[in-house]
């Protein structure tokens, strides 16, 4: 028996036994066990099966990412299942416009949280995603416990004002948004009318309102993420925000069928069938991901190793008859997902229409592989010679098989940012440590004109970052610090030229501009920690980094609107508050549209 190939540029898996999910045991507080780091150490225990950062961290590559079992949007639900959380509408006041106020629970079996949500109507030239806005039809905060009624006069008042309110660390996320244009009334009026909705005028999009933030961790008073206490339901981190998206795509339902009912009266129907859960919450992101990413080395690594641990995981597990079958079923679901989606343009990636040849080729493909000695891993090498789009569609299905340990996982996610440079380390030492974490830089042309063509700066207008050319607006000190690549490679070249037995602090008192590059040289000591590309370049495509981290989020139909922002949608066929039980499953995503429409 020979052990598969890993792909990618790495070599022949070692041939030995296979590990247990859980390694290395530890508190449910702890972000390192003995100094070491958990997911470094679920890495290591792995060393020689994971893809290599060279693949991994290719631009094209993180710009194929797609949902996976282990997306935050997917973590939190199995964890409500798992610990028996319970969710319910507690009270709704609203006029027949929808205006009014609405809370929902949550409650853990420990703690019980609180949805606080007040909704308006506003004209639609009103509606934007930027954070400029001064006006949102939904304003909703999550609450630690139950809301009293000196905690909702305060909320009536700070909630709506958003970045101009101020809350305390009671509250655990704020959250605003709008109602959909194009879907939110036409909903409306076909329950009104006793009708399902019509397949074809919610073809392109899946969702009922749209979110434009999710604040959390300190803003504006709230309670920061050190602040919960290590039996915290939510220590865990996205977990608050991804439960209130949740809450918040469920007002959504509530809105329009209270307004049907409103309108229609007796003969108003609520969603019914498949339409019961084919809406999720709309959302669309822009430049303000971009320096997020190039500046979290650690937890972007996080999020990277979280999907190559179990990728190699299955790659390397033995393949049952249940398991072949399960991957049958699970690329026969995406297709039948795909192909009842549009054919909108969605350049620079694949439109769901044009994602439907590429599933049939993975299923032709595992029918070849499917009775190999390690067909999960067959399938895998042959999906990676395909392309980014095909190897990464391919890696999602195959973490659907995974069966890790969903307590560790959670913790995988916990790091520490904190690194400290040596000042008494020397030029040759840090000359190496360059190479030997960046020697991919060279492959960059930053000796190139274009590899500076832009700042990254926070603008004046909007409030967000933004690039812009460096010919046309110098940053004066306000520049947004992602341009580590250059720097990192400029101070190679100072380094160069300096005496290899000479103290790093020395080359600093002669360059201080140089700080920043070996504090991050520094941080950076993890393999899936930067992404290989430079964000300042001519060429520098926004999209590709948004997407990966929109999918480890847990987003999905992914519509660019220009080379900077996309559209998504999040939860989309999710189960609802009344379904969460003990019977919920986790395989709720990539849903079908509805076929027809049905009339009651």
């Amino acid at each position: 028996m020979h052990p598969p190939q890993v792909g990618g540029g790495c070599s022949a898996w070692p041939n030995r036994p296979r590990f247990p999910f859980r390694i290395y045991a530890f508190g449910v507080s702890s972000i390192a066990l003995d100094n070491v780091d958990p997911l470094q150490a679920e890495m290591a225990a792995r060393d020689g099966l994971l893809r290599p950062a060279s693949y991994v961290m290719r631009p094209d590559v993180l710009g194929a990412a797609r949902l996976s079992r282990y997306s935050f949007s997917r973590t939190m639900l199995r964890r409500a299942v798992a610990d028996g959380w319970t969710a319910k509408r507690v009270r709704q006041d609203l006029d027949d416009e929808g205006r009014g106020e609405s809370i929902y629970a949550v409650d853990t079996g420990k703690q019980r949280f609180s949805f606080v949500v007040f909704t308006t109507t506003i004209d639609e030239s009103a509606h934007t995603d930027r954070v400029i806005a001064d006006r949102w039809e939904v304003a909703g905060v999550l609450v630690d416990g139950d809301v009293d009624d000196e905690l909702l006069t305060m909320l009536r008042i700070e909630v709506p004002e958003q970045e101009s309110g101020r809350l305390d660390p009671r509250i655990l996320s704020l959250t605003r948004g709008n109602r959909s244009v194009r879907f939110f009334g036409y909903l409306v009026d076909e329950l009104a009318s006793g009708r399902q909705p019509d397949p074809e005028r919610v073809g392109d999009a899946g969702y009922i309102l749209r979110s434009t933030a999710f604040y959390a961790n300190g803003k504006f008073g709230m309670r920061s993420f050190a602040g919960y206490s290590d039996d915290h339901p939510f220590r865990v981190p996205y977990r608050a925000q991804f439960v209130a998206a949740w809450m918040f795509r469920e007002l959504g339902y509530d809105m329009v069928e209270h307004c049907a009912r409103a309108k229609g009266g007796d003969t108003a129907v609520r969603f019914d069938g498949a339409w019961r859960r084919y809406f999720g919450l709309g959302n669309a992101t822009g430049l303000g991901l971009v320096p997020y990413a190039f500046k979290h080395p650690r937890v972007l690594d996080a999020w990277v190793g979280v999907r190559e641990v179990a990728l190699a995981d299955v790659r390397w597990q033995e393949a049952t008859p249940a398991g072949r079958s399960l991957l049958h079923d699970w690329i026969a679901r995406a297709r039948e997902h795909f192909a009842s989606g549009s054919g909108d343009d969605c350049t620079p990636f694949l439109n769901s229409q044009a994602l439907v040849p590429v599933l049939d080729n993975v299923s032709e493909a595992w029918v070849n592989v499917a009775e190999s000695e390690h067909p999960y891993d067959a399938l895998y090498l042959w999906a990676e010679k395909q392309g980014p789009e095909t190897s990464e569609m391919v890696v999602s299905l195959l973490i659907e098989l995974h069966d890790g340990d969903d307590d560790l996982f959670d913790q995988l996610f916990l790091v520490n940012e904190q690194a400290s440079a040596d000042p008494t380390a020397s030029v040759a030492d840090i000359r190496s440590l360059l190479d030997e974490r960046f020697g991919w830089l060279d492959e960059l042309g930053l000796d190139e004109l274009t590899a500076e063509a832009f700042w990254w700066v926070v603008s004046d207008n909007t409030e967000e970052p933004r690039r812009v050319r460096r010919h046309r607006l110098a940053p004066e000190g306000r520049d947004v610090a992602v341009d580590m690549a250059l720097r990192l490679w400029r101070f190679g070249q100072v380094l160069a030229d300096r005496d290899p037995g000479e103290s790093i602090a020395s080359v600093l008192a002669d360059h201080p501009e140089h700080r920043a590059a070996l504090e991050r040289l520094t941080a950076s000591d993890r393999r899936y920690g930067e992404p290989r590309d430079n964000p300042c370049a001519a060429d520098y495509l926004p999209l590709q980094v948004q997407r990966f981290q929109l999918a480890q989020y847990g987003m999905d139909e992914f519509k660019p609107k220009s080379t900077d922002w996309l559209r998504v949608t999040l939860f989309q066929g999710a189960p609802r508050l009344s379904e969460l039980g003990p019977a919920t499953t986790d395989d709720w995503v990539l849903p079908v549209r509805p076929s027809a429409s049905v009339v009651v």
